[in-house]
């Protein structure tokens, strides 16, 4: 009975001790404040678009512009940053009040903490169509065999060109050690490195490589996309850690836009439409 006790006491005096005052919490200073500043992924179109079109700022801009309006508070400014470490500093330091757009993993949790997700996508390849096998025929063999990223693992001729400092690139270096692999510091080099036969499979989110496709559909001449489920990857918000408020309210504001389905018709006008696409 005493061990039962004592033990009640340390969990609720950690619990109290590691999570900050409520005039401490990132929701009490936006609150307070009137705005918020939120960090998004810079080379992802179209979660976020340079020189955007009238209506189409990117899919996590506007996330970003419905989470403001949720609070009751002005959308300071949107911040693009290249990868999860400088979205982590970003929030630490205070630069930046919340970051979307950053898939969870354990590792990445001693840095952050993550809300739900918000949506839910797998890592797609975009793979040159010779190194795929052929009929007798010489016709490419595409949508009966090679659906996803995991049908490449028996093929010889096989390499990687991959965003650096990504999950996704934790992800090939562990299925595809075996394979050469390079890395680029954004997806636009790697993607056009992939243009100039530097390597044979593009590795990136699937929904980005649909978007790739929208934006340049004289990709399929050459290339296959390969976008069917392999890994789940769920992108979230990160907030500062121990801040258990901001948390909470950013899965009440998440489980409403899922309800009143406005995540699906985000999806719907960035991914089934290119009318995004700058001309």
């Amino acid at each position: 009975m005493l061990f039962k006790v004592l033990f009640l006491f340390f969990v609720v005096h950690t619990y109290n001790f590691s999570q900050p005052k409520e005039e401490e919490s990132t929701l009490f200073k936006i609150l307070k404040k009137g705005s918020i500043v939120v960090s998004v992924g810079a080379d992802y179109q179209p979660y976020y678009i340079p020189n955007p079109k009238p209506d189409y700022p990117g899919f996590e801009v506007e996330l970003a512009e419905k989470y403001a309006d949720f609070l009751g508070v002005k959308l300071e400014k949107i911040v693009p940053l290249k990868n999860f470490s400088e979205h982590a500093e970003h929030i630490k330091t205070g630069k930046v009040d919340v970051s979307i757009g950053n898939s969870f993993n354990l590792g990445r949790t001693k840095h952050v903490y993550f809300s739900d997700s918000y949506i839910t996508i797998t890592i797609g390849a975009l793979v040159n169509k010779n190194i795929l096998p052929q009929e007798s025929e010489g016709d490419i063999v595409t949508g009966r065999v090679f659906r996803n990223l995991m049908d490449l693992r028996n093929l010889a001729r096989v390499s990687f060109g991959v965003k650096d400092k990504t999950s996704n690139l934790e992800y090939v270096r562990s299925i595809f050690s075996q394979y050469p692999i390079q890395t680029y510091e954004n997806d636009e080099l790697a993607v056009e490195a992939l243009r100039s036969n530097k390597f044979t499979c593009y590795i990136a989110d699937s929904l980005y490589i649909e978007a790739l496709i929208q934006r340049d559909k004289s990709l399929l001449g050459r290339f296959t996309p390969l976008l069917g489920h392999n890994i789940e990857k769920q992108l979230s918000f990160a907030v500062k850690k121990y801040d258990i408020q901001m948390v909470y309210n950013i899965n009440l504001f998440i489980r409403e836009m899922k309800r009143m389905g406005e995540i699906n018709k985000l999806k719907e006008k960035y991914f089934n439409s290119n009318k995004w696409v700058n001309d």
